[in-house]
């Protein structure tokens, strides 16, 4: 149960960071990060291709997210607790 919490908000996480509207406040910030190396020059020269790209790891980790958050599972059994505060034993 808490390891479908922890994957589907780290999901979430990926999707905000992907997110197309996002991308023209962190394309300019990786590129700024990534200054000098080959990595920056690739990004710079296909932007288009990583838009697209992270459009689609938007899309599957929002889902993958939606997903993990409503599953689960079948071998759990959750039984009601016997409600404490009212005593059936009478004197």
């Amino acid at each position: 149960m808490l390891w479908q919490k922890i994957r589907s908000g780290v999901m979430f996480v990926v999707a905000f960071v992907s997110c197309p509207c996002h991308l023209p406040i962190t394309i300019p910030i990786a590129l700024a990060l990534l200054a000098g190396t080959p990595a920056a020059l690739w990004i710079s020269q296909q932007v288009g291709w990583v838009y697209g790209i992270l459009a689609g790891v938007f899309l599957l980790s929002l889902a993958l997210g939606f997903i993990w958050t409503g599953s689960t599972n079948e071998n759990e059994v959750c039984e009601p607790r016997p409600n404490l505060a009212v005593s059936t034993k009478r004197k």
